[in-house]
């Protein structure tokens, strides 16, 4: 994990320490800068497009070809100039508006621990997997000394009998093992609804009160006993933060799609995430997993509502994570992407055909929220940015086919 020696920290902290200068300032900045150069860069861009046109975009088909081409380079100079503020960045040793930019070891050492539920919703899930993450994670924590401050929760949404059964004899096989009793729990949902945010609301209405943090995983999560740790102290030393997330790594793949997929989240993620957190500062995203929220905070300001629209904007709230920040902005607390917590991993889809699967659903979720960045009132511009950057990544391909199409008129 990498926090600054304490002598670097101070002597930053004394010229440029957030109290005197605001992350609020340096967004701004940032983000001007950004849009300068992704300007620059796409109309430089379109320019020569227009050159090329037979007649320089004389007529309403090469204008449309023309405003295509300048929306979709804009959409991929934004990625572009993100990953060069990460390269930047980690040249000179990182942001010193981070929230381990703000603080040294020896501070956050001397934050109290509060009460931390670890949480990790599962449906149908792999056991051997799942509890085995478990199992590794909580002899992490036992080593830290820090055991007592946590409370692991097994969240179960199976229908199966025969697996709802089978983790129950794995979670009992478990707290034994470990010695775990009244650490370790188990809960299984008879009524399922609203899929992984409506198994969270539930554990919050039933337990949210006895605990100041939430930290939530995936079923293929795995993170550091330190790590989570350092989570809980950077929350106690940032009152106003509502989440931390981190930038988990990609483990574990074994098939040559999964491997390709653990190979570039390994070369360029560390550059892209620094640079988004560079960006977003106090206004990131939440993931949905191995990030830590504040309990009642979040249970105030990031209750989801059914859609009021038509077709795909009616009904529950698929993507639920980016929407549940949103709301925690508009609450008045700060969402933070920390990409230097380091032993924060997870796992992608073994297969294309399962990566399609999990696709669908995003593609779903996040033109959902088309709803949200127009009509839902009070959230903050990054939060409506952040969503136009998901819808993008759904959109930008039926945009490029009809580019396609028109340039072969």
């Amino acid at each position: 994990m990498k926090i600054r020696e304490a002598t670097i920290a101070e002597a930053r902290h004394s010229l440029t320490t957030p109290r005197r200068i605001s992350w609020r300032i340096a967004a701004g900045l940032r983000r001007a800068l950004l849009t300068i150069l992704v300007l620059i860069q796409s109309l430089v861009a379109a320019s020569y497009m227009t050159a090329i046109l037979p007649y320089h975009g004389g007529n309403f088909l090469e204008m449309a070809i023309i405003t295509l081409f300048f929306v979709l380079f804009v959409w991929i100079s934004v990625g572009f100039w993100i990953g060069i503020f990460g390269f930047v960045l980690r040249c000179f040793g990182g942001d010193r508006f981070s929230p381990l930019g703000r603080h040294t070891a020896a501070e956050l050492s001397t934050q109290p621990l509060a009460r931390t539920a670890v949480v990790m919703p599962i449906y149908h899930e792999p056991i051997q997997r799942t509890f085995g993450g478990i199992r590794a994670m909580y002899r992490s924590l036992e080593k830290t000394g820090q055991i007592d401050h946590f409370d692991f929760f097994i969240l179960s949404d199976s229908r199966n009998p025969d697996v709802w059964l089978a983790e129950q004899a794995a979670w009992h096989r478990l707290c034994t093992e470990l010695g775990a009793g009244g650490h370790l729990f188990y809960r299984r949902r008879s009524l399922n609804q609203h899929y992984k945010s409506g198994n969270i609301a539930d554990f919050l209405r039933r337990w949210g009160s006895g605990y100041e943090y939430m930290i939530v995983l995936d079923a293929d999560s795995l993170m550091g006993g330190s790590t989570l740790v350092t989570m809980v102290q950077l929350m106690q030393a940032e009152p106003q933060t509502g989440i931390l997330q981190t930038s988990p790594t990609l483990i574990n793949a074994r098939s040559m799609f999964a491997r390709v997929q653990q190979f570039a989240n390994h070369i360029y993620g560390p550059l892209f995430t620094t640079g988004l957190a560079s960006l977003q500062l106090g206004e990131a995203v939440y993931w949905g997993h191995n990030a830590i929220l504040r309990t009642q905070a979040f249970m105030k300001h990031a209750g989801l509502k059914r859609l009021p629209g038509p077709g795909l904007f009616h009904g529950p709230i698929l993507s639920h994570d980016f929407v549940e920040a949103s709301f925690m902005g508009r609450g008045g607390y700060e969402v933070w992407l920390e990409p230097e917590l380091s032993h924060s991993y997870e796992e992608s889809p073994p297969t294309l055909v399962d990566d399609l699967q999990r696709d669908k659903r995003w593609a779903k979720g996040n033109l959902q929220h088309i709803w949200l960045m127009l009509f839902e009132p009070g959230l903050r511009p990054a939060h409506r940015m952040a969503f136009l950057n998901g819808i993008m990544s759904y959109l930008a391909s039926p945009l490029w086919l009809i580019f396609l199409v028109l340039t072969t008129i």
